[in-house]
């Protein structure tokens, strides 16, 4: 009777293990994959990312399987720790969400883990701009909080726990779905850019997040970070021996500059190629590392830059090299930056010349434009310090007996410059180590120019280098203390305020420029000095609409927002010198290295002399590119002829070759840093 009454006791119809999951925790097991999917959405609609396609389809599913892990995690043990755990997943979940939504909002990107370490001086540095931009991105925080308010309404941690029956099941249930995404992935090679190589050789958290959602991109960026991220096929890319290149075709330029009096000698400029005497044959031989055996191979056999017609056109000129922030085409207007448009319609003249995302802002378009080579990670240029940067424009100079100079109106530890820049040849003045303007957001250009001219102005030979902050972000005329200060020479401009107040911080630029191109001419130094001007980035943060207002309709935004423009100015060009290559701030450490007739080894950098007769490469951060027959774009997949190209022309494997072309010289470029390479070739020089 005893036995009978216990058996009672038991709940109705139930029978151990004849369900796979108890009708209780089916429900429960639902939550965090719908949790996820609702914030992988919203941060979707939020960040204009095209919301239908294939990439939905892998977000639903992946949101499936890391919504079951996270119940996993937070379903064991007692009610306690399953309070502490519901709460710690939530709370991740929230702010990893909160987190890239605001830097979106800001940057057009998203912050890879390896960067979590800059965050902390990048809110210092930018505090009333974190705050704003908080602000800008209100909607999508409110709607990312909300899960909470359900979360602590349903109090999911209370209910029973799993069984060690169900959680087994659960876990056949998870890794049956991760193998059957995983595997649909790697079987999609269709297309330039499929999506086994998104998953793997070409990740990018952009892209990562767009095809697979934020969750399953940061796993990724995780694992990456760590492991390093698979390479890339590059067995079909052929390169032509350094003997065998024919003598290049002239590039498309139009040479009109005044020709040098007939009694003046010119300079002998030796013939051949922009290269150093480095015995490839002596390391391929001797080389153990594999890694570095394909290096020696690849630059051994890569075609290097003729020395042409314009080596050593400023040899023996001082050079004045500024990065502007947010310069741009737009940045140019007759009425409110006269010298900006002086400058940009003479001297040398880039008609189809780019700044291509880089994913890291300016710290990435410094690296790009100072050395030649892409960044592949947000560090890159903090890793230079203690590398061998032979090419670094403050040693090339310095060992031609100029003296070199590097300014900054910024914090000088931002970025860890004052530890990159004394490394490629400057002497690092800014905020804080000896630059001594008021401090204030964003500071003064002009300022900066006003407090530094005199250190460099009467050395016999100078190159001074510029990074610019007058045009930075906000483009408003309550903080941006440079648009406030130039705000009555825009207003009248039938723009908006945005579009207003980003053409007043330009103004600080321009009237830098006309500054220190007044005191070189009261010094007598204005022809013996040239100007070399382009930007880190497009203006991030103006809206594409807000673009638009200025330069007009973008066809293809993705792209033609980098549309830029590249100053190479000096005073003795009295006819314009165009060139029409569509290319990037990649190219000019390679191109200014010809003109001033550096010694530097062209197979080494990733970037082309403009003037030599290569062909230049534009490669962005999305995995887009533009080449000299056309252009593709990575979120639709399709490759475009130029207008002026024929399609019928255009070789059939050209778009792929590209794709191989990207692969290679995105390698090599982390390559060089992480063996410090050019100490293994010239170190011993």
């Amino acid at each position: 009777m005893k036995l009978m009454e216990k058996v009672k006791l038991k709940p109705p119809n139930f029978t151990p293990g004849k369900a796979w999951l108890r009708t209780e925790n089916l429900w429960r097991m639902t939550f965090f994959p719908l949790i996820i999917l609702y914030m992988e959405l919203i941060l979707r609609l939020w960040n204009h990312q095209p919301f239908w396609g294939v990439g939905l389809l892998y977000i639903f599913l992946f949101s499936i399987g890391a919504g079951l892990v996270c119940n996993l995690l937070a379903s064991i043990g007692k009610e306690r720790l399953r309070y502490v755990l519901h709460w710690t997943v939530m709370v991740t979940l929230t702010l990893l969400f909160i987190t890239q939504a605001v830097f979106y909002t800001v940057f057009r990107s998203y912050v890879e883990v390896s960067a979590i370490a800059l965050a902390p001086s990048a809110i210092s540095g930018f505090f009333l701009e974190s705050i704003r931009t908080i602000a800008r991105a209100i909607i999508p925080v409110i709607l990312l909080l909300l899960p909470l308010v359900f979360f602590h309404a349903f109090r999911i941690w209370k209910k029973r726990p799993v069984r060690l029956l169900e959680l087994n099941r659960i876990l056949i249930i998870t890794a049956a779905l991760h193998v059957l995404i995983i595997s649909s992935i790697m079987i999609s090679t269709a297309g330039l850019l499929p999506l086994r190589a998104i998953y793997r050789e070409n990740f990018t958290l952009n892209l990562g997040v767009q095809n697979f959602g934020l969750v399953t991109a940061m796993r990724l960026d995780i694992r990456y970070t760590l492991f390093g991220r698979p390479m890339a096929d590059l067995s079909e890319v052929g390169y032509a021996v350094l003997e065998e290149v024919p003598d290049p075709e002239p590039p498309p330029v139009e040479e009109d500059y005044e020709e040098p009096d007939e009694e003046e000698e010119e300079p002998e400029i030796p013939l051949g190629y922009n290269v150093l005497d480095i015995d490839f044959a002596y390391l391929i031989e001797n080389e153990t590392n594999a890694e570095r055996l394909e290096m020696h191979e690849f630059f051994a056999n890569r075609r290097a830059s003729s020395r042409n017609e314009f080596t050593g056109m400023f040899e023996g000129y001082n050079l004045i090299w500024i990065l502007g922030e947010a310069y741009h085409t737009i940045s140019i207007h007759p009425e409110v930056t006269p010298t900006l448009y002086r400058l940009s319609q003479e001297g040398f003249i880039f008609p189809n010349f780019y700044t291509p995302d880089t994913g890291y802002s300016t710290t990435g378009g410094e690296f790009g434009t100072l050395l030649g080579t892409i960044p592949t990670n947000r560090n890159a240029f903090a890793q230079t310090a203690n590398k061998y940067m032979p090419f670094g424009f403050g040693n090339l100079f310095r060992e031609k007996g100029y003296e070199t100079f590097a300014y900054h109106n910024h914090t000088h530890t931002f970025n860890s410059r004052h530890q990159s820049h004394p490394n490629l040849g400057y002497p690092w003045v800014a905020l804080g180590s000896g630059l001594d303007i008021p401090r204030i957001w964003p500071a003064s250009d002009v300022e900066m120019a006003q407090a530094t001219v005199d250190d460099w102005i009467g050395a016999d030979h100078f190159h001074v280098y510029y990074l610019t902050v007058s045009g930075h972000l906000e483009y408003n005329f309550g903080g941006n203390n440079m648009a406030a200060r130039h705000r009555a020479s825009v207003e009248h401009l039938p723009y908006s305020t945005a579009a207003q107040a980003f053409l007043a911080t330009q103004m600080e630029l321009d009237l830098m420029l006309e500054y220190i191109i007044d005191r070189l001419e009261a010094a007598g130094r204005l022809e013996d000095t040239v100007i070399v001007l382009s930007g880190d980035h497009y203006p991030y943060g103006l809206t594409h609409a807000e673009i638009e207002e200025l330069r007009g309709p973008l066809a293809e935004p993705i792209i033609d927002v980098h549309h830029s423009s590249l100053i190479i100015w000096n005073v003795n060009m009295e006819e314009p010198v165009v060139v029409d290559w569509y290319c990037s701030f990649y190219d000019i450490m390679p191109t200014l290295a010809n003109l001033f007739n550096l010694p530097f080894d062209s197979r080494l950098v990733i970037g082309v002399d403009l003037l030599s007769g290569l062909d230049p490469f534009v490669p962005f951060a999305t995995r887009s590119w533009i080449s000299q027959l056309g252009r593709f774009n990575s979120r639709t997949g399709d490759f475009t002829p130029h207008p002026h190209i024929d399609p019928e022309t255009i070789p059939e494997d050209h778009a792929q070759q590209m794709v191989h072309r990207f692969n290679i010289l995105e390698t090599n470029s982390a390559r060089i840093l992480a063996h410090d390479y050019f100490r293994i070739v010239l170190g011993n020089r």
